[in-house]
């Protein structure tokens, strides 16, 4: 399959491919993300969402920004008043007009301005394999003069420490956020394209969502800590690779929104079983295939035939 802007987020692109986010969304709950493979559950997109890549398309360029605005102008909007519209007046809606002080941080700030300015290319697609695994990767900007890759990240706080339940310690966003997997796998995807031995450069470009947004340039290359990322990822794929393929039942995390929508109750719990440790999704709180969708589109779809068979394991 040919990788294009277009069809980059497409249910047939994540069939073909792995990526990172669908990585992290096996990592969260295997049912649910086998059940966006399948066709059976989409995520309706929050307005964060919508904001977040209204932020990311402007430094895409003016035209990818001037389409998102066009194509999702009744989220970005608010609704005119006569008044209003008699004289072309349009307001945003607070998280696109906390979107624009963001843009404007980055812009005036000279390293940043320095590293807009570079000679490279918006949303560089690129694909290669790990662990005998197809994978696809589409970066913020690359720049080929020099082999550095640079991903534009928007953050509650750029400074707030998260509880990190793997690491069993609070982390900065970074950790939080798995970012430190995603530049370890477009560090091995950039090698196979670039035909290179070293990594990349691999820089982050952060932007807090603050009254007063924060900023910082942050640079990711750590060689030990790609090992230890890949390591993972080598040790849980092919389990998520035999889930995909429908050899392995998925598990449930209990408590996303899919599991809570296909959740079928058997029996009366003790209260202390709601605690974590005694969560347990059992097999028959489920009917496969059943989801309680909010469109008859969604109620209709069947299951679909497997993503990929045991042998693509490579």
């Amino acid at each position: 399959m040919e990788l294009t802007r277009d069809n980059y987020y497409s249910l047939e692109a994540d069939r073909e491919y792995m990526s990172c986010s669908q990585y992290q969304g096996f990592l969260e709950c295997e049912a649910k993300q086998l059940a966006k493979l399948q066709g059976r559950w989409a995520d309706e997109p929050s307005e964060a969402f919508v904001a977040g890549n209204y932020f990311h398309t402007y430094f895409e360029g003016p035209e990818a920004h001037k389409q998102f605005v066009d194509d999702n102008a009744d989220s970005i909007f608010l609704k005119q008043t006569k008044a209003e519209a008699e004289q072309g007046i349009r307001r945003k809606r607070a998280p696109f007009e906390q979107a624009d002080k963001m843009i404007q941080t980055a812009e005036n700030d000279e390293l940043i301005k320095s590293l807009i300015a570079m000679p490279g290319e918006n949303e560089k697609i690129m694909t290669g394999k790990l662990f005998g695994v197809p994978w696809r990767i589409r970066l913020d900007k690359y720049i080929p003069d020099g082999r550095m890759i640079i991903d534009w990240k928007t953050c509650a706080s750029i400074t707030e420490l998260r509880w990190s339940d793997e690491l069993h310690q609070k982390v900065t966003f970074i950790d939080a956020y798995g970012y430190m997997m995603r530049a370890a796998v477009y560090s091995e995807i950039e090698k196979q394209f670039a035909s290179a031995a070293a990594d990349p450069h691999f820089i982050i470009v952060a932007i807090s969502k603050q009254e007063f947004p924060d900023k910082e340039v942050i640079f990711l290359n750590h060689r030990q800590r790609y090992d230890y990322e890949l390591s993972k990822i080598k040790e849980r794929l092919q389990h998520i690779q035999f889930v995909r393929a429908g050899i392995t039942t998925p598990k449930r995390c209990g408590v996303c929104d899919y599991c809570r929508a296909t959740k079928k109750l058997w029996a009366i719990k003790p209260y202390y079983a709601l605690m974590p440790e005694f969560r347990e999704a059992r097999e028959d709180d489920y009917q496969s295939g059943e989801v309680l969708a909010d469109t008859p589109e969604k109620r209709s779809m069947a299951l679909l035939s497997p993503v990929r068979a045991a042998s693509d394991l490579g």
